[in-house]
């Protein structure tokens, strides 16, 4: 495993956080703030480069901050519709 320059914190963040914000738009951000924390970790400790950081940072700013929230939640909304009828329909 690579890493260890913050202690693995992204691990630690993606353990204790991911899908247990109970909120469908939190539960999203952490699971897109993961690799950016791996990224950073990686990055420092020397194993990747940084433009590999910077792409994962712009590809997270792209959807956090320049999306429309609207469109955001659309899409998460559209999701959730969609494993509720996948498990719906394994009743059957």
């Amino acid at each position: 495993m690579s890493g260890g320059e913050y202690q693995y914190m992204y691990y630690k963040v993606e353990d204790i956080y991911c899908n247990r914000m109970h909120d469908a738009e939190l539960n999203e951000l952490i699971k897109d703030l993961v690799p950016v924390l791996q990224s950073v970790e990686w990055w420092q400790s020397g194993d990747t480069e940084e433009k590999d950081y910077r792409d994962i940072v712009k590809e997270f700013k792209e959807k956090w901050f320049k999306q429309d929230r609207d469109v955001r939640l659309k899409d998460i909304i559209s999701d959730q519709c969609e494993q509720l009828k996948e498990n719906l329909l394994k009743m059957i």
